[in-house]
């Protein structure tokens, strides 16, 4: 008896189940879909990682200094004056060069056939503008302009014609010592005209070395020299030079004729052979060092 009531009891939970499962279908509005099942959780791949992290980096991170601005531009117009050797030539090449008064320098720019030439990338400031020869026939004449952010200035430079100092380098026993460097080495008011406000620890300099070009109008190849330049604007020295020839001659382009210059004869940057000071207006120079 108590087996078939308990029997009884389960079939009527199961009938009052189904009932309520009916009741909640009839109730519903047919054309609503049916619930959706749970998404199953995703597992985030790295990049998901590491866009979660950027963004927590960025909102943890602190403001930091802002970007630097570059230097305003300002722009130089120039024209020379070249003497008639120069302008009768059918070619001619220089560069121009900017020493800025916080020891940087601009350049070169290089110029073809124009007596004009404009630079208008460089920054704004105190800077000299230099003539720079190519082919080293000409002075290194400069001038010291105050270049305004967004503007322009105009300078005006003059090369002449230099002096030649002329000589010829042999060994104790008379013989031409030929491939040896002569320099002479200049003072240039370039440090009190353009360092007003006080001189830099340091200051870049320029310093090039070249070969003269061989042409069928070329002389012979003995007389080809090397040529050496070094412009030093905190020290204010311009030095240049040539190897001497086969023969031990050479031929050197100084400002002036009057004026007392040192000399270095040199094999290699730490080779000094002689040094001493001449004075260019006295005749050829014969430059005696020691037996290699």
């Amino acid at each position: 008896m108590q087996n078939k009531t308990w029997a009884l009891s389960v079939l009527a939970a199961g009938l009052l189940g189904l009932a309520a499962g009916w009741f909640l279908r009839s109730t519903r509005d047919p054309g609503m879909p049916p619930p959706a099942s749970p998404e199953p959780k995703k597992v985030s791949d790295a990049s998901c990682l590491a866009d979660e992290m950027a963004a927590r980096a960025k909102w943890l991170a602190k403001e930091g200094a802002p970007a630097e601005t570059p230097p305003a531009a300002g722009r130089v117009r120039g024209r020379l004056t070249l003497p008639w050797q120069e302008r009768k030539k059918s070619s001619y090449a220089y560069a121009i060069y900017a020493f800025t008064a916080d020891g940087k320098v601009e350049g070169p720019r290089n110029f073809t056939n124009t007596d004009r030439f404009e630079i208008a990338d460089g920054a704004a400031g105190r800077k000299a503008i230099l003539f720079y020869p190519l082919l080293e026939n000409l002075t290194f004449p400069y001038q010291v302009v105050d270049v305004p952010a967004a503007g322009e200035v105009e300078v005006a430079l003059r090369p002449r014609i230099p002096y030649l100092l002329s000589g010829r380098v042999v060994d104790a026993n008379g013989s031409g010592v030929g491939g040896v460097t002569v320099i002479v080495h200049e003072t240039i008011g370039l440090p009190g005209d353009l360092y007003l406000a006080g001189r830099p620890a340091t200051a870049a300099v320029v310093e090039r070395s070249s070969e003269a070009a061989v042409s069928p109008a070329a002389p012979a190849m003995e007389d080809i020299v090397n040529t050496y330049v070094k412009i030093d604007p905190l020290a204010g020295r311009l030095s240049h030079g040539v190897t001497t020839d086969t023969k031990g001659q050479f031929r050197l382009p100084v400002t002036s004729p009057t004026d007392p210059v040192p000399v270095s004869i040199v094999r290699s940057p730490s080779e000094v052979l002689k040094e001493e000071t001449v004075l260019p207006g006295s005749g050829e120079l014969r430059l005696v060092v020691p037996n290699q």
